[in-house]
């Protein structure tokens, strides 16, 4: 199916996956790969080079979203879910082997002007960050989606 990116190996750059944000001792749960069958809605994000548009968005727990991810900036970036700590860790990743391949499900990579789809079911209540971790993005490349209660 083009545009909807593979949902390949999930690859973790901690053995602990994301077991735990750091401040809590209860786990994060980012969701699952969506079925495509069960869309409930598209939500349109555009990458800039300094910022994601919308920063912020809402879901409810359950819901499977279509994001629809368009680089409209000037150089590659990647959308990255996850809790923020994971996404720390991704990030120092990145700088530190830059050439590194990277396929994790809960990534979408875009070159400038390039448009992919994330299919996406939010399976429990709570905040889930996303980021662009690449060299020199991740500070001001994130943004937040909130999972409200059923």
């Amino acid at each position: 199916m083009n545009g909807i990116i593979p949902f390949v190996i999930l690859v973790l750059f901690s053995s602990n996956g994301f077991s735990s944000t750091g401040d809590s001792n209860s786990a994060v749960d980012i969701g699952k790969p969506g079925d495509a069958e069960k869309v409930s809605r598209t939500v349109k994000l555009t990458q800039m080079d300094n910022m994601f548009l919308p920063g912020e968005v809402k879901v409810v727990e359950g819901e499977t979203i279509r994001f629809v991810i368009k680089n409209g900036g000037n150089h590659k970036h990647e959308m990255l879910l996850g809790p923020m700590t994971e996404l720390k860790k991704a990030a120092e990743m990145r700088r530190k082997y830059p050439d590194k391949e990277h396929s994790e499900a809960h990534l979408v990579q875009l070159e400038p002007g390039e448009q992919k789809e994330l299919i996406w079911q939010f399976t429990r209540a709570g905040t889930i960050d996303f980021a662009c971790p690449l060299p020199g993005h991740f500070k001001k490349m994130h943004g937040t989606i909130i999972v409200e209660k059923k």
